[in-house]
């Protein structure tokens, strides 16, 4: 069974925010609602610039998984690798 999982770079509010270990396509909550949301503070990296966030994202991704293998899908920017789907972040 395949991790079905990336790491996701978005930028919030002049910030740039990595989140690794994430679904690679939409999901939601129990109840159905509150789709593809992140809370800001479940961030692992919080960044001035893109091109920073992306050197950070690409070392936390290589460390993800039981043997350090990475995520699936890598380091992806602003929406979900297998749907393109919207991520929203909520504080």
């Amino acid at each position: 069974m395949s991790a079905n999982n990336f790491t996701l770079i978005k930028e919030f509010k002049g910030k740039w925010y990595v989140f690794v270990d994430i679904q690679a396509e939409s999901w939601c909550d129990e109840n159905g609602k509150h789709i593809n949301e992140l809370k800001l503070k479940s961030a692992d990296a919080v960044c001035d610039s893109r091109d920073e966030a992306y050197e950070i994202a690409k070392v936390l991704d290589a460390k993800e998984g039981e043997w350090g293998e990475g995520t699936e899908y890598g380091v992806g920017f602003t929406r979900l690798v297998k749907d393109d789907a919207n991520v929203k972040i909520i504080e």
